[in-house]
């Protein structure tokens, strides 16, 4: 049996460094390669003890599907979260994903607000909450 590397874990409210190629697109769009930072908005345990992160990614242009935040380094903050790379796989702290020297630390109180502000109170907050509750039965064993 084969041992996995469990890596360090990281706090509710951190920022990570990612490409815009590496989040989800819809279908016929092509994202520019770009770094974004994205926030840890809640983290679960897998079966090997790796840690998988449902986060929220951050923008530089104010756009309809972004929020003024203008805090830690971040302009605004996209409407969307954001449970599966674009491989479809967890997300995790990885390649794609990285802890830089860019990154910062949110306090738990404001990263509370903006899970709740992204979940319940924005245009794509259904598909949000579809998203978010997949997330957290993911690991779930089925009862048969």
């Amino acid at each position: 049996m084969k041992k996995k590397k469990i890596s360090k874990s990281l706090p509710i409210g951190q920022t990570l460094e990612t490409d815009d190629v590496y989040l989800p697109y819809g279908k016929g769009k092509k994202p520019k390669s770009k770094k974004r930072p994205v926030i840890i908005a809640d983290k679960q345990r897998n079966y090997y003890g790796e840690e998988e992160y449902a986060v929220i990614p951050a923008s530089k242009q104010k756009t309809k599907n972004t929020f003024p935040y203008n805090k830690y380094g971040i302009k605004n903050i996209r409407n969307n979260i954001e449970v599966e790379d674009d491989e479809g796989k967890p997300i995790k702290q990885n390649e794609k994903f990285k802890l830089t020297k860019n990154c910062s630390q949110l306090p738990f109180n404001e990263v509370k607000n903006i899970r709740d502000k992204v979940l319940n109170h924005s245009k794509f907050s259904s598909e949000n909450r579809r998203k978010y509750d997949k997330f957290w039965h993911r690991n779930k064993k089925s009862r048969d």
